[in-house]
């Protein structure tokens, strides 16, 4: 929702970074799962043989056959990393911009085009400080359970991947990651408030006032299905972009997808896997999605309301 002016900046930073911290540790499972099933060439189909992973059940087991309970937390160091700088920085830079969108005369009067405008600000300026967290949580995530030639922690992913592929390779994906977190972020924002103001509508209560903990968690749900499902093929390209050059440590989950730039990879899905192959782990990501933005939300504005209590 849209905060008071005289909210301190502090506040909304240290809101959005807690709010990162719990929801990643809760969504992570979901985040691996929708990685591998993102990164799998071959179709995820019940009856293809040729697939690693055919189905969400089939896929849970599998991973907790092969590789146990804490395959399901891979790569939550940078996961975590990167929840809480893009919470930090989210929040506070949508903050500012909205503030600085108020003043715009163009705004006035339409305060979803404010909201959709500040969350894509907001997204793209985050992007620039969690996309080296992104690629080596990617990575981390994918490679083979015991190969020798994957990474042994997120440390010596990083060093390993400046050294070889220099600055470039820690901000692979990063084009179609503005194609998708920009938009995202401002839906979010948008169908967010817009949900919110249905609900304060409905039942007639003031815009300053917080809405229960079951209507945010209800607003955060259906922004995140709507938002996520628009912007789903520009994710599953960022990732195949991401785990481009480590196909050495990959080499136990089928066909290796190579591409070089971001329209190659989005024609070479389509024409080898179809239009369907640029939503694989669509449901495990709608789950994720739901689950981190209802937290997400609700954590925030209930960490907003009793910080600015105390101002």
């Amino acid at each position: 929702m849209d905060r008071p002016k005289e909210e301190h900046v502090k506040f909304v930073s240290l809101a959005g970074g807690l709010t990162g911290c719990i929801t990643r540790v809760v969504v992570q499972p979901f985040d691996v799962l929708k990685i591998r099933l993102q990164l799998q060439v071959e179709p995820i189909y019940a009856k293809s043989v040729a697939s690693k992973y055919r189905t969400i059940p089939q896929s849970v087991g599998l991973i907790f056959r092969e590789e146990g309970i804490s395959a399901f937390w891979k790569g939550h160091n940078p996961a975590q990393m990167l929840s809480m700088v893009y919470g930090v920085t989210q929040f506070t830079s949508y903050e500012w911009a909205n503030e600085q969108l108020r003043q715009l005369s163009m705004f006035e009067g339409h305060d979803r085009a404010r909201n959709f405008a500040g969350g894509a600000f907001s997204g793209t300026f985050s992007a620039l400080f969690v996309m080296p967290f992104d690629v080596i949580k990617t990575r981390l995530i994918s490679q083979d359970p015991k190969g020798a030639s994957g990474y042994t922690s997120s440390w010596h992913a990083a060093r390993h991947i400046y050294v070889t592929e220099g600055l470039r390779g820690l901000y692979r994906g990063f084009g179609p990651a503005l194609l998708h977190m920009a938009p995202l972020t401002g839906g979010q924002y948008l169908f967010y408030n817009l949900f919110g103001n249905i609900f304060k509508e409905v039942e007639h209560l003031p815009p300053n006032e917080c809405l229960s903990t079951t209507r945010l968690l209800l607003c955060g749900a259906l922004a995140g299905i709507c938002t996520k499902t628009i912007v789903y093929p520009f994710d599953l390209i960022k990732c195949r972009l991401q785990i481009q050059n480590f196909y050495q440590a990959r080499k136990t989950f089928g066909e290796h997808f190579v591409c070089t730039h971001m329209l190659q990879c989005l024609v070479k899905v389509g024409q080898r896997e179809g239009l369907f192959g640029l939503y694989k782990g669509l449901s495990s990501s709608l789950v994720k999605a739901t689950v981190a933005s209802s937290i997400y939300f609700t954590v925030y504005d209930q960490l907003l309301c009793i910080l600015n209590k105390k101002i």
